[in-house]
């Protein structure tokens, strides 16, 4: 099982959105794939896909979570907290949504603070750092998916860092193409970079991509020197004449498909001359070769 995280250090780029057009696209591929919704305090993944009516979740991330944590004799069946999902097309693909829980409801917002406080996810030797491996571990022996996709929280927070540091075996990081967007970004990286891994896993591959860009990227010195450094650090080649010259992957601003947050990959016959498919398209020959 291949894990995934998809990760921005601001709002607002399309996180989301990414993450649930490469699920689609894997799983008309014939891939096994779930979706994982770790947004706790701002949940959405379920509004990206068609189909998933908010009023059908009953549980999800937080409603299991919260179950192990108050010392459930056996641990809650997955099956009662993820959704299955229409796969487009495609032969032997599955899609299988987790959401974060049944949010925005008064009874999710309930459970998200109970879990925040018997759960100590900052802590290495705490039962919150141990649940998350435990539900990863069963999502992979389990429901036995190729690709595990999670959206990862926004920002620095315990739950992000234990997703990109320990959980990823990619990290996909989204940036706004302004200079505040980038700074933080690099210093993330920078942090994924350096942070320890468990026993036997392999580095992380970080892939950082420009997101919402209306003109390419800024052309100023600063932002310039940002990527380029963005960029090495994602190169796992110590040789710099071998690093990847090919420049920044950039997702283009598209108002057809972007500001509505509609999946695009669905829709072949609307989208096969839309920017954003394309580039979605490309992003997802390096992500998923």
């Amino acid at each position: 099982m291949e894990t995934v995280a998809f990760y921005s250090y601001k709002g607002g780029v399309g996180r989301s959105l990414l993450l649930a057009n490469a699920a689609q696209f894997l799983a008309t591929l014939g891939k096994r794939v779930v979706a994982l919704d770790f947004d706790f305090e701002a949940p959405g993944l379920h509004y990206k896909f068609s189909g998933v009516d908010r009023q059908d979740i009953a549980g999800g991330a937080v409603p299991y979570l919260l179950a192990t944590a108050t010392g459930a004799e056996a641990p809650p069946a997955l099956k009662a907290h993820s959704l299955s999902l229409a796969v487009a097309s495609g032969e032997g693909g599955r899609l299988q949504l987790i959401p974060a829980g049944p949010a925005p409801s008064e009874q999710y917002w309930a459970a998200l603070k109970q879990l925040g406080e018997r759960l100590r996810l900052n802590d290495p030797s705490g039962n919150g750092f141990m649940a998350v491996l435990d539900l990863q571990a069963r999502i992979r022996d389990e429901m036995r998916p190729d690709y595990l996709l999670i959206d990862a929280r926004t920002g620095v927070t315990e739950l992000g860092g234990l997703t990109t540091t320990i959980l990823a075996d990619t990290v996909v990081c989204l940036f706004a193409p302004n200079q505040e967007s980038l700074d933080g970004t690099l210093k993330i990286v920078e942090a994924l970079k350096a942070a320890p891994r468990l026993d036997r896993q392999k580095p992380v591959r970080v892939v950082p991509v420009l997101s919402r860009a209306t003109g390419g990227a800024p052309d100023d010195e600063a932002f310039t020197s940002g990527v380029q450094r963005l960029l090495e650090l994602s190169d796992r080649s110590k040789d710099k004449s071998k690093r990847d010259q090919t420049g920044l992957l950039m997702l283009p601003h598209d108002e057809t498909f972007g500001n509505g947050e509609r999946l695009v990959g669905i829709q072949l016959e609307a989208t096969v001359f839309s920017p954003l498919f394309k580039a979605y398209l490309g992003l997802f020959r390096k992500l998923f070769p």
